[in-house]
């Protein structure tokens, strides 16, 4: 079995290895589950370089620490290959979500069928990215307690994340205010169902004034970092909340004292995973099953830039490096070929 691994921390295409490993029994609770598909997050590349960004098993409170050596890779789809001699719920053939915080980036995962979740018919490089499927879902239930008309504003809204949130809060009668950084992608966020989408610059705060009429903006979602998470925080209301979900400027947070002293803006993290680890299973799996439900019948996609066989990794994680018109969508392992 083929795994990309890392035993030493840096620059990915440098420090990661395609390599030959050995599997261990199967357990009578687990199944063998054959990869078919599994995206590269920017957090990935993060924690490959050294940053403590995609831990493994995080719990609030405890000191972050990645094990060396590591597969990376949080999540993917595969088909079930084989079960253990107590396993009912899942047969050989049947597709399944893999355990989150795996090392997806590999052929062959085991994982324990009482947490696992069913994953649908359809494209496994769609159904791979289930993880920015159910932030966006998170962050439009747990963030601020919206009701129907109500603006939620995001920084990084030509994320993944970004237009899943965009496609949700339409479906469910929210507005969105979108924030980027290229005027190409105005119209693209406006017919995903956008409600208003702004080009980052002079006087944002104004322009989005104008463009909600003045309405209250109560939650902001932060994708990027550095000066953008100030700037959002500005365009708030006084006593709104910001959430930091990532930093795609590889900036930590910036916010002005004024902003903070006398509109008391409150800025707090935004991960998911807690969230979700919350819920219990049956509303884990019914989260899962709608979302997964929306992604198999195409209301949900993803935007693509590019799939990779695994033995490409190195090309594979440095146009994942890339950003803007370099690399316009998600690079994903595609192991069906």
């Amino acid at each position: 079995m083929h795994a990309v691994q890392q035993d030493r921390f840096g620059p990915p295409a440098e420090v990661l290895e395609l390599v030959e490993q050995q599997l261990p029994p199967l357990g009578p609770n687990e199944v063998a589950i054959a990869v078919e598909a599994t995206p590269i997050h920017a957090g990935d590349l993060a924690n490959i370089a050294g940053e403590k960004t995609m831990i493994r098993t995080v719990t609030p409170g405890e000191e972050l620490v990645t094990e060396l050596p590591q597969v990376p890779g949080i999540e993917g789809v595969g088909r079930v290959t084989a079960v253990g001699s107590r396993v009912r719920r899942f047969s050989i053939g049947d597709r399944v979500y893999l355990p989150l915080q795996c090392g997806s980036w590999r052929e062959v995962v085991h994982g324990n069928a009482d947490s696992l979740f069913p994953a649908p018919e359809g494209d496994p490089i769609q159904l791979s990215l289930i993880i920015n499927a159910f932030t966006a879902d998170i962050a439009l239930q747990d963030l601020a307690p919206l009701q129907r008309g109500d603006w939620f504003v995001q920084n990084s809204a030509n994320s993944n994340v970004g237009r899943v949130l965009i496609t949700l809060a339409h479906r469910r009668g929210f507005k969105t205010l979108n924030i980027v950084r290229r005027q190409s992608l105005v119209d693209e966020l406006l017919e995903l169902g956008a409600d208003a989408v702004l080009v980052d610059g002079p006087d944002l705060t104004a322009r989005v004034a104008e463009a909600t009429g003045g309405a209250p903006l109560a939650v902001g979602l932060d994708g990027i970092g550095g000066e953008a998470t100030g700037q959002l925080a500005a365009c708030l209301d006084d006593e709104a909340s910001v959430f930091n979900m990532g930093h795609m400027s590889s900036l930590s947070c910036q916010i002005p004292s004024w902003v903070l002293l006398y509109k008391q803006v409150k800025i707090r993290g935004y991960y998911a995973g807690y969230n979700m680890s919350a819920r219990s299973p049956a509303q884990q799996a019914a989260m899962i099953e709608e979302l997964a439900g929306l992604i198999s019948s195409g209301v949900i996609k993803a935007k693509i830039a590019a799939t990779y066989p695994l033995k490409e990794f190195r090309q594979a994680v440095t146009h994942a490096q890339q950003d803007g018109v370099g690399r316009d969508g998600k690079i994903v392992f595609d192991l069906t070929a």
